[in-house]
């Protein structure tokens, strides 16, 4: 007896199936994109007093525009990066398999048409344009094979991302500009801590990232003196205009605690391992940064 599978099935299976190749795409990239960025949605959600099933629908349409905006980002980075993934990350699709080139060109077409549509029904076209824009340079025109052109895009990157995760919900305020522009310069200055753990991948591929240009040890002292003073930084210009509050000083305690903790991690804990560790703290500290904006820009 043989059983067989109907259409909405079929439709079912292939679009799960979708689902969870994009997750195989994006998974390594959420802690920078769809967690911190949905939490300034959450800022910006508070901040304008919607209620609540006007904020679970603003979170629920944040959270699907994130996984887009990180989705455009993983495939075409992926696409020119294969060489180099199977050395420094073998887990991804296109070395495993999972997906096949053709596949993952179709589907870029496919979100990049898309991605900006859905910012423009959700108000944030020119951001949505802004992050495709930085995606073509990066990944297409040669941004992403120089030092300075990746932590620019990595910057930038980070305009792109939460100003439009504060304007889906209401106009940019200046102390919502605050935190972006302290944010941005942030990981301009600091974001060539992922190229620590892909030294051995990026010299295969003669990519040009600040420790081959300049030298490991003097990027890790570089990165040792960024983290070192940025918990000022963030004082000034995140945690102390929210006013003297308990929960702003614990907020403080724990953003510093952590850059510090990085500050030694990058020059005493090294190896790949290490490193893809001491990045993970990154991403963590930037998301639980981001965590705190829901109750400091109240």
């Amino acid at each position: 007896m043989t059983t067989t599978t109907t259409a909405p099935t079929k439709v079912w299976r292939a679009a799960w199936r979708e689902i969870h190749l994009s997750w195989l795409f994006i998974s390594a990239d959420r802690w920078t994109t769809i967690f911190p960025a949905t939490c300034f949605v959450t800022a910006a959600v508070v901040h304008a007093r919607l209620s609540a099933p006007e904020a679970a629908i603003t979170l629920a349409s944040g959270a699907l525009y994130f996984w887009l905006f990180v989705y455009e980002h993983t495939l075409a980075n992926q696409l020119v990066g294969i060489e180099e993934d199977r050395v420094n990350k073998p887990f991804r699709p296109l070395v495993t398999g999972r997906s096949s080139i053709r596949g993952a060109r179709l589907r870029l077409i496919g979100v990049r048409i898309l991605f900006p549509l859905y910012g423009y029904g959700l108000g944030v076209l020119e951001w949505a344009l802004m992050w495709q824009i930085l995606s073509l340079l990066q990944h297409e025109y040669g941004w992403g094979r120089h030092w300075l052109g990746r932590n620019v895009y990595a910057g930038v990157g980070v305009i792109a991302q939460l100003a439009a995760a504060w304007e889906m919900v209401a106009p940019i305020t200046p102390d919502a500009w605050r935190w972006i522009v302290t944010l941005t310069v942030t990981v301009t200055l600091l974001m060539s801590v992922q190229d620590l753990r892909d030294i051995t991948g990026d010299r295969a591929v003669h990519r040009s990232t600040m420790p081959l240009v300049f030298g490991e040890t003097r990027t890790r002292i570089f990165l040792c003196v960024g983290f070192a003073i940025g918990p000022a930084a963030i004082h000034r210009f995140l945690m102390a205009p929210a006013g003297p509050h308990w929960w702003i000083a614990v907020t403080d305690v724990l953003l510093c605690g952590l850059s510090l903790l990085l500050a030694v991690r990058v020059v005493l804990c090294r190896g790949q391992e290490q490193d893809q560790r001491s990045y993970r703290l990154v991403e963590q500290w930037y998301t639980l940064a981001l965590a705190a904006s829901i109750y400091t820009l109240r």
